[in-house]
């Protein structure tokens, strides 16, 4: 039998344990999807392993090297020390003195995750890439090609071991947001099912954390109100719940109940990314313009690597009190796809404009251009790029599982 947490584990399996659960399930609703998410194993540290085997089982750290770098890997091996993702590299040191730190191989992360997705894509078409190593599949369906779905997980688990010597955790669920949280329970190299049904039991004696997108400040409201399980959030009353935490009251609530009919982004083509803002009030405040491309920034970076692309140009829009509307665009030599080197641009451009018009500002935009694919390598100049690129990576994660609110990105 899966561990029961408070005994509300219904039809939660991992793929080695098949014994059946005797407790009633509702009735599957129609055309129910299967989907995985695929999540690769401490990234970083994993390709610098398959690249280099002599560094197998050492505590491996990959980051920043100077003196402000962040922890944008931590092996498995260093986090029982405390090493954590986005910790400064002198605290992770402090923790863990005898580490190993690594500066990232921007390039071979990006050859490995190509090859990565190729691997997924062989199985489905619809294949929702979120980062350079995790991405969603919809394999409802494919049980005539692969047969049962825990099967055709170690087929692709399998594979990616042998072409990448790298290993994944697979989560197997009716909807993305069960699947995410199903990826962690077996980690690392696991696999870990929830049927049709069993959504809200399989959820319900976990922390509101648990839930991607209630980070520290959501979580503290809803403790406010005597809220700590997902369980007592789907049955919380949803008035009172809209009083506390807004107009994202009732989804909250659908989505500690398991459900969620998201459907998979798995293709497009666009050129560019964009996103920009309207002000209450008009600003010529220099620092609030710039912390506001630093959100715009990071909105369009998260964009641009859940599309698994690099670009080659920054746009900065602005729009005056009267309505004028000036854009002035930057394309540096190489490629790129943090968050960091587009805020640096934007904030050039905003640099430039001001001088040349000084008013109040009505609305802010940020846009990325000429989309391209992941450069295969990058040069040592081009080391803040690359690390870039690797700690935006790492806040997308700690995002998407903590909550937006749960982790900032300090100015440079």
């Amino acid at each position: 039998m899966v561990p029961d947490r408070s005994g509300a584990r219904l039809g939660a399996r991992a793929l080695s344990h098949s014994d059946a659960l005797s407790e009633p399930r509702r009735p599957p609703v129609a055309a129910e999807r299967t989907i995985f998410h695929v999540d690769i194993d401490a990234f970083f540290a994993a390709a610098e392993r398959s690249a280099n085997p002599d560094l197998i089982g050492k505590l491996l750290i990959i980051g920043g090297t100077g003196g402000r770098g962040v922890v944008a890997c931590a092996s498995y091996e260093v986090r029982p020390f405390g090493v954590r993702s986005a910790m400064p590299i002198s605290r992770a040191l402090r923790l863990c003195p005898n580490a190993l730190v690594m500066s990232s191989s921007h390039g071979l992360y990006g050859k490995i995750s190509k090859s990565f997705m190729a691997i997924l894509r062989d199985y489905t078409p619809d294949v929702q890439v979120m980062s350079v190593d995790e991405a969603y599949m919809d394999m409802t369906g494919t049980e005539a090609l692969y047969g049962p779905s825990e099967k055709a997980a170690q087929i692709i688990k399998n594979r990616v071991r042998e072409e990448l010597k790298l290993t994944v955790s697979i989560g197997i669920a009716p909807s993305r947001l069960i699947a995410k949280i199903a990826s962690d329970e077996r980690k690392p190299d696991g696999m870990f099912t929830v049927s049709p049904g069993d959504e809200a039991a399989y959820l319900a004696p976990m922390p509101v954390r648990k839930l991607p997108g209630i980070g520290p400040i959501a979580a503290e409201k809803l403790g406010r109100l005597g809220i700590h399980t997902l369980g007592q959030l789907a049955v919380f009353p949803e008035g009172p719940l809209r009083r506390e935490m807004g107009n994202q009251s009732a989804r909250l609530i659908e989505r500690a109940r398991g459900i969620d009919g998201s459907e998979l982004a798995s293709g497009g083509g666009a050129k560019s990314i964009s996103a920009e803002t309207t002000f209450h009030e008009d600003s010529s405040d220099r620092a609030f313009l710039e912390q506001t491309i630093k959100e715009l920034a990071e909105t369009v970076g998260r964009r641009l690597r859940r599309a698994g692309k690099h670009a080659r140009s920054v746009s900065l829009k602005l729009r005056y009190h009267d309505f004028t509307t000036l854009t002035r665009h930057n394309t540096p030599q190489v490629s790129f796809d943090g968050d960091g080197r587009i805020h640096e641009i934007a904030t050039a451009l905003l640099d430039a404009t001001l001088k040349q018009r000084n008013s109040p500002v009505r609305l802010i935009g940020v846009g990325v251009e000429n989309l391209t694919e992941p450069a295969a390598q990058l040069s040592l100049l081009d080391s803040f790029v690359a690390e870039d690129s690797a700690l935006s990576s790492t806040l997308d994660r700690i995002r998407d599982r903590f909550g937006d609110d749960s982790v900032s990105r300090g100015s440079s």
